[in-house]
């Protein structure tokens, strides 16, 4: 099976379309392939998380790789709409990824794994719900072999990943106002992928990079301040307690979402250093608090919505009818 993805991403946007794509490329076990919309940063980025650019406009492109398949994750309609036409326009089968039921397009299987409940439409075919939140497939083994032993915790370590530009800076200024409070505490900063590390560090704190996503290191975090993006639907996924602060207003109902389920702690915007540092030094100090929150976060997300997806998806590409992938939903 041939899959074309069509992503945004930039600096500014963030690159969750794309680590998405690349996710879902490995779940369905095909040749990443990806029109990227986001200029040269974007596409660099990309090609870091293994994904094989194609270069011209939806027609164009279209007819050079006859893909059976279209996956579309933008979160701006405008520019899906034309990728969906001109595939419909071949007979090629579109999938479109969306977060909080935003940017619809006219595809023929709509995947929204947001907490928050998406309407369903009546023309489309809609996977809702976490149980189809497309994650790092490699959650899975992290969540059923490395359980946290609360008893005989190590040194704390603390992870602070709130995104790339202008959110990278703001978790450094997290980061290092942590660690002078707590010198005992280990932090880690993750400034996305085009950030750059300061020159100079504390002796507690270290900048992470990786380009296969944060999953080892919000695996082994005793608390994690995360933004309301996947980042934090990983961290329930694997049970890690997160604090969480919206960088940007779309976030405000994700984090409000999981902080109603007991799931995570709201801390309003990155306005609130304090507020936010005070919850997760509290949580550092209480090991039945991060029991009982990472408890009820992992109960909210299981980490098998890629592979979910990746079901439906052959579905679609194989020529599965619209009224079998419902009743297979209904299943």
């Amino acid at each position: 099976m041939q899959v074309l993805f069509r992503a945004a991403g930039g600096p500014r946007r963030g690159f969750g379309h794309l680590v998405r794509s690349a996710w879902l490329a490995r779940a369905l076990e095909v040749e990443p392939r990806v029109s990227v919309r986001g200029g040269r940063t974007a596409a660099r980025v990309a090609r870091r998380l293994g994904l094989e650019v194609v270069d011209g406009s939806p027609s164009d492109v279209m007819e050079r790789e006859r893909p059976d398949l279209l996956v579309i994750d933008d979160p701006h309609a405008g520019s899906a709409n034309p990728w969906c036409a001109a595939a419909r326009r071949r007979g090629i089968p579109v999938a479109s990824v969306h977060d909080l039921g935003l940017a619809r397009c006219a595809s023929d299987l709509q995947i929204d794994g947001s907490i928050v409940p998406m309407k369903a439409s009546p023309r489309t075919v809609v996977l809702a719900g976490t149980r189809y939140a497309i994650l790092n497939p490699r959650l899975q083994w992290l969540r059923a072999r490395a359980p946290r032993d609360w008893d005989d915790l190590p040194r704390p370590r603390v992870l602070v990943t709130l995104g790339g530009g202008a959110q990278a800076r703001a978790a450094w200024r997290f980061g290092t106002v942590l660690a002078r409070r707590r010198p005992d505490v280990e932090v880690r900063i993750a400034g996305g992928f085009v950030a750059t590390p300061p020159r100079r560090l504390p002796p507690n704190v270290q900048w992470v990079v990786s380009s296969d996503g944060l999953a080892y290191e919000l695996a082994h975090a005793t608390v994690v301040l995360v933004a309301g993006g996947v980042t934090l639907y990983e961290a329930c996924c694997l049970g890690t307690p997160a604090v969480a602060v919206a960088v940007v207003p779309a976030q405000r109902p994700t984090i409000r979402a999981f902080a109603a389920r007991g799931a995570a702690i709201d801390a309003g915007t990155p306005r609130n250093l304090e507020g936010a540092i005070g919850q997760v030094l509290r949580l550092l100090d209480s090991v039945r608090a991060q029991r009982d929150l990472s408890e009820r976060a992992s109960q909210q997300v299981d980490g098998r919505g890629a592979q979910r997806v990746a079901t439906a998806l052959r579905r679609l590409a194989h020529g599965t009818s619209k009224r079998s992938l419902g009743d297979r939903k209904a299943a």
